[in-house]
């Protein structure tokens, strides 16, 4: 489908810049030694580790593979060794099959699992980050943050969001920039929180399409008659204003009880 104008930025180099600025300013005032980020051999990890490779030297940037079964997900965890050699930054694998099978007593169901494994993921992000005086880079973009694809203390459980503003498309566009691999470019988008789990099934509408519902809504001030117009079926629009509307409780500060 047709993106609106405006979405993608005319010049990759100006984002990059500043997200590299933006990495290095924030790392440098928090006084660490440098950062931690899953490498999930996915596009957004994979552009985040390159930005902080840039910002920060390799030296200083971890990246840690966190698949439930390593050998069922080779692929990706193969992806991601690859791009951490071509970056040159340490990286370890921690499988957390153990961990979820602690949890088997709760018989819990696919999606509470799912969660689970990705709260799993963050307190090993930063079991590691306290242990090395790091921060946990997140990978979240903001087509994701929008719509609150991303588990509350989970993938969402981070200290920075570099690419935090960037819709997928941009994602996608500034990783071809950069330079990223071609087969995580174009592979199909999945937080690999079960078999055969991909982004845009899950969601039910392509990545195109919510990035173009949300700058419209977001940049462009449309509103939902506004957007159908413009060419998105109104059932779209509907869901991801809805999800957009539902999750705000995942990008807020916690709500406290005022006594005085």
């Amino acid at each position: 489908m047709k993106l609106p104008d405006g979405l993608r930025f005319d010049d990759y180099e100006k984002p990059r810049n500043l997200i590299v600025n933006f990495i290095r300013n924030y790392v440098s005032r928090a006084g660490v030694r440098g950062v931690i980020l899953g490498l999930s051999g996915g596009i957004d990890s994979s552009l985040v580790a390159t930005l902080a490779c840039e910002a920060l030297g390799s030296d200083k940037v971890r990246g840690i593979m966190l698949p439930v079964d390593a050998e069922k997900d080779a692929e990706n965890v193969s992806d991601a060794i690859e791009l951490a050699e071509l970056l040159h930054l340490k990286h370890e694998l921690f499988e957390l099959k153990p961990a979820v099978s602690a949890y088997d007593s709760l018989s819990l169901d696919r999606v509470a699992l799912g969660n689970l494994t990705a709260r799993l993921r963050m307190v090993t992000w930063y079991a590691r980050a306290n242990q090395e005086n790091l921060l946990v880079i997140g990978t979240g973009n903001k087509t994701e943050l929008m719509i609150g694809y991303f588990t509350k203390y989970g993938d969402g459980g981070t200290d920075f969001l570099p690419i935090g503003d960037l819709y997928k498309e941009n994602v996608r566009n500034l990783s071809k920039h950069l330079g990223v691999p071609e087969k995580i470019i174009n592979k199909v988008p999945s937080a690999g929180l079960w078999k055969g789990q991909t982004d845009e099934g899950e969601i039910g509408i392509t990545y195109p399409e919510l990035d173009s519902i949300l700058f419209l809504n977001l940049e462009k001030g449309m509103t939902e008659d506004q957007i159908v117009e413009w060419g998105v079926d109104r059932s779209k629009v509907q869901i991801a204003l809805k999800m957009m509307s539902i999750s705000k409780h995942k990008r807020q500060p916690l709500p406290i009880a005022r006594v005085r």
